[in-house]
Parts: C-alpha cells; sequence; structure tokens
C-alpha cells in the first residue's frame, strides 16, 4: 500500500546521490549486509558482571575498536563463518545499560535514582517500556519511508510546542510492553516493508 501512497520512498532506492550517501544503511535494508546490532552479537568481550562501570567502559571502549574491524570483515564474508561469542560487545551494552539504569543518568538531568528498584526520576520512566502506538509512519523523508515508529510514554524534557505532548507528558497511560513484545513488532514491521525502526519518547 505504502508504494502507492508514497511512490517517492519506493523510487529514492535508485537515487544515485542517495545511494552514494546512505550506501550502507540501503544495503542493510536489502539484506545485503549486517546490520550493526548483529555485528556486535559477533563481536566477543571478556567481562565481569559484577565488575564497576567505569571497568565495563573500558572494555566497551577496547572493543568498540574491533567493532569496526569485524563490521568491515561481515561485508564481504557470512555470519555462519564468524563463531558465535559466548559473550558479545552487544552483551557489554546490556550490561552497562543495566548498571546505569541503577543510578540513572541516560540524560544530561542525571537523576541518579534506581528505576530498576521502582524510583521515578524527571522522565517518569521506570524499568518497563510503556507503549502508546506501534505502527508505519510515512510521514517523513522518502529515504525514511516507511518507518516502523514505536511512540513511548514519558520524555526527558517539557517543550511547550511538543506535537506529542499527550505521551511525553503522561496524559496517556501506554501499553507494558516486554522486550520480546517490542522485538516481535520490530520484526512484523520489517516484514511488511518498513526500511527502519524509530524510537521516539521516553
Amino acid at each position: 500500500m505504502w508504494k502507492i501512497s508514497n511512490r517517492d520512498a519506493e523510487a529514492i532506492i535508485d537515487d544515485e546521490l542517495a545511494k552514494k550517501s546512505l550506501s550502507r544503511y540501503f544495503a542493510v535494508m536489502q539484506n545485503k549486509k549486517t546490520a550493526k546490532f548483529m555485528v556486535a552479537k559477533l563481536l566477543p568481550a571478556e567481562f565481569d558482571e559484577n565488575a564497576p562501570i567505569k571497568t565495563l567502559w573500558e572494555e566497551h571502549k577496547k572493543r568498540t575498536e574491533d567493532f569496526y574491524k569485524i563490521e568491515n570483515a561481515l561485508d564481504t564474508r557470512n555470519e555462519s563463518e564468524f563463531p558465535k561469542p559466548k559473550k558479545s560487545y552487544f552483551n557489554l551494552k546490556i550490561e552497562i545499560a543495566s548498571k546505569i539504569l541503577k543510578k540513572c543518568h541516560f540524560c544530561s538531568r542525571r537523576c541518579r535514582i534506581n528505576r530498576s528498584a521502582g524510583e521515578f526520576g524527571y522522565c517518569k520512566c521506570g524499568d518497563t517500556m510503556l507503549v502508546s502506538s506501534i505502527f508505519a509512519h510515512l510521514g517523513e523523508e522518502p529515504e525514511l519511508v516507511p518507518s516502523g515508529t514505536i511512540f513511548t510514554i514519558g520524555c526527558t524534557i517539557c517543550c511547550r510546542h511538543c506535537q506529542n505532548w499527550a505521551i511525553s507528558q503522561w496524559i496517556e497511560t501506554g501499553n507494558k510492553c516486554k522486550p520480546l513484545d517490542v522485538a516481535v513488532a520490530i520484526k512484523r514491521l520489517r516484514l511488511s516493508g518498513c526500511k527502519n525502526v524509530n524510537l521516539v519518547g521516553g
């Protein structure tokens, strides 16, 4: 349906300037190259979950340098040629995010509350994603549409001109979604023709 309503979005794939400036984006979209989160799952990382966050960040910095090497290698080789590590760069990111959640400083407000223990800071977001809506968005640039858009509740700022005031300021309550629920929704959007996933909100 979106191909009929937005012909520019379909034609942009063959635009030479767009292909040059967004070559990797288009290649991933067309399953010709590996998405970065999948590359991260194939990169081994060595870390102790009980280590302080500073130590984990040091390991992250080291593995980030390796990330681009394996990404380039995957451009010409198959994923199956790379053994799945026991602990990956992706797992390391999850561990760091989990620690930040316990003393939250994801945004510049740095509330330092423990969201994992049910505490709430300025954004009022806990440790569970609250979703307002999930749909294929057509109101973006041709390179991006259809975009798999997920509107979540909460925000770290309070702009008076916000077009999503109802979700950013908790006028809506949203629906609790587990990570698997969101993953399934994203896969469904992908299979329906969405070029990307676009998370908007808290």
